[in-house]
């Protein structure tokens, strides 16, 4: 009987079967590792910036609805701009102003009533939006330019609501004013002609004698 030849131990399969699980192994060392720490520095920092940008979103609109209250509150301290033309409420009263002139006279074309200076002519309607009858002056109106405050002139007030006739009709002299009616009149200053002509007045009206509440109009 002839004897049975050794193969040598590297030419057996399971020898190779070894060395290559080996060298994958070498190949790849703690792939699943580090695919599980992949994971993990991915998803962390992720949800770190959400929450970042959830915190950035809400400081956000606070400050926009802060600079939004600020905005309201700044312009309810601004002051009103009234012009020639507009309808301003003050308490129960509503005036409108429908014309600003100048001139050296005013009245009936036989007695006149001459200006000292110049006269400023506001041509105004007034209406009593209140419940009870309002005595109206013309104490009503101030005539402003910057921290000057002028009068109206009684005298001159009276002639320019007169007709040629004699009448005097809406004279803003101690006139009664019942709810819900209004007049037109003229409401006349005696001031320097400089002041007259300059392009910065301004009339100031109010509620009333006491003139608890005023607004202000630009007579451009």
């Amino acid at each position: 009987m002839s004897e049975k030849v050794k193969k040598p131990f590297y030419k057996k399969w399971w020898v190779w079967l070894i060395a290559v699980i080996l060298l994958i192994a070498i190949v790849n060392p703690g792939s699943d590792e580090a695919e599980s720490q992949e994971k993990a520095e991915t998803s962390g920092p992720a949800t770190k910036n959400d929450s970042k940008g959830d915190g950035n979103k809400k400081e956000t609109a606070e400050e926009k609805k802060k600079e939004k209250v600020e905005k309201e509150e700044k312009k309810k301290d601004e002051p009103k701009s009234f012009a020639i033309g507009d309808t301003v409420n003050v308490g129960k009263m509503v005036y409108r102003v429908n014309e600003k002139s100048v001139a050296n006279q005013v009245g009936p074309k036989v007695l006149p009533q001459k200006a000292s200076g110049q006269y400023v002519v506001i041509d105004v309607t007034l209406k009593n939006d209140g419940n009870e009858a309002v005595t109206v002056d013309s104490s009503f109106f101030k005539l402003k330019r910057g921290e000057k405050t002028y009068e109206a002139d009684t005298m001159g007030s009276m002639s320019a609501n007169q007709s040629d006739d004699g009448n005097i009709d809406n004279s803003f002299f101690l006139q009664s004013l019942n709810p819900d009616s209004e007049i037109t009149g003229k409401v006349v200053f005696d001031v320097a002609p400089e002041v007259a002509e300059s392009n910065d007045l301004q009339l100031q009206v109010q509620t009333g004698f006491w003139g608890t509440e005023t607004e202000i109009i630009d007579l451009k």
